[in-house]
């Protein structure tokens, strides 16, 4: 794992693993270590707690075919403005998740996502 920016109140990290994923998703929302980026269980965990602890909760997801986003057909968005397209829906939780609610982006190799600001 490796931070390599910190801009506006959003850090970048760069992840070698699902695994290093799993373990960022833990430690920035105090939950117990779990495959939360390939268990969609594990995952909703993560929108239990977004909804529990913020000021103005929400969430959404869908399942969509688009042909501007092929290979990610799962969108999610705690933030009414922001959407992550993503490979499966646990990728996509995890990565909308740590950057609307911790500020924090994360890269990881062969492991797309796209966030529409």
């Amino acid at each position: 794992m490796k931070t390599t920016t910190k801009r506006s109140g959003t850090e970048t990290v760069q992840l070698n693993s699902l695994a290093d994923l799993d373990q960022i998703v833990s430690e920035q929302f105090n939950l117990p270590a779990r495959p939360y980026s390939t268990d969609i269980k594990a995952a909703l965990e993560v929108v239990v707690y977004a909804l529990e602890n913020s000021e103005c909760p929400r969430f959404e997801i869908y399942r969509s075919d688009s042909n501007a986003f092929p290979g990610l057909p799962f969108v999610v968005s705690f933030d009414q403005e922001a959407w992550t397209h993503g490979k499966t829906a646990p990728l996509a939780i995890c990565h909308d998740a740590l950057h609307r609610l911790k500020g924090v982006v994360v890269t990881i190799p062969d492991h797309y996502y796209w966030n529409l600001d």
